[in-house]
């Protein structure tokens, strides 16, 4: 048994957010007589469930949904969680490879592609993305891109990823998000939209560029491209946009 200062010491989680974790029904030890609170052996497994999931980007709201559905069967979440941390031990693998190249690039060692640049950084669909979508454009237009993009799934990644890397070279290069050629990728980028989502309308390609700011987690992934490639690509979809409705 373990009194909450002595996890904290442990864990690396401060006694605050081991309150909360009780407060909210999350991870509850017992409460003795004297007030104190007492980590069993339990406990401190379902801990360690709640941090590798944690760091898997789940949700304390997630999480707990995740532990009530199989409350008994320790072996369970940790078989998850071994199969989650795998697929994220690759993507850092694929990144330390980048990142060793770049350095390697960097002290002229060796030339890098434009491609091997981006190496890890992949723009794919998840469920969070999917949600994010039901969002903005509502279930039924979400549900008919999710039917016509069965069973071209990579395509349909590979094709986003070929035309951000492009936005992020113009980017490098100093072109300007209003220039033909940045103008040509927007457009490219509205006809894959309509090919492997939905008919996409304008005034939608302009509300989805501007998603691609105000949406914090599409921000992110599009700024793995390059720092500052979301408002780019938002900038040259609203210009895109703009010159179509003239």
């Amino acid at each position: 048994m373990y009194l909450i200062k002595k996890v904290s010491e442990m864990s690396g989680v401060s006694v605050r957010a081991l309150r909360h974790y009780d407060k909210i029904g999350l991870l509850s030890p017992q409460k003795q007589e004297n007030g104190y609170r007492y980590y069993s052996e339990e406990d401190m497994s379902f801990l360690q469930m709640i941090l590798f999931y944690k760091y898997l980007g789940f949700s304390l709201k997630k999480i707990k949904e995740l532990l009530k559905q199989e409350e008994s069967q320790v072996l369970y979440h940790l078989k998850n969680q071994l199969a989650l941390l795998q697929k994220e031990k690759q993507k850092l693998l694929t990144l330390i490879d980048t990142l060793e190249k770049t350095i390697a690039s960097q002290e002229r060692r060796v030339t890098m592609s434009t491609k091997e640049k981006f190496n890890g950084f992949t723009y794919q669909d998840n469920q969070k993305y999917r949600q994010a979508a039901v969002d903005l454009y509502g279930k039924e237009v979400v549900e008919e891109a999710i039917e016509k993009q069965k069973g071209k799934e990579q395509e349909l990644t590979d094709g986003f990823n070929n035309i951000f890397f492009a936005f992020s070279e113009n980017r490098s290069k100093g072109i300007s998000s209003a220039a033909k050629e940045t103008i040509v990728l927007a457009e490219k980028l509205h006809k894959h939209l309509c090919e492997y989502a939905f008919d996409c309308q304008l005034q939608v390609f302009a509300s989805i560029g501007r998603g691609y700011v105000q949406n914090v987690e599409f921000k992110q992934n599009l700024d793995k491209f390059g720092d500052g490639t979301a408002q780019y690509i938002c900038d040259a979809i609203q210009q895109y946009v703009k010159e179509k409705e003239i």
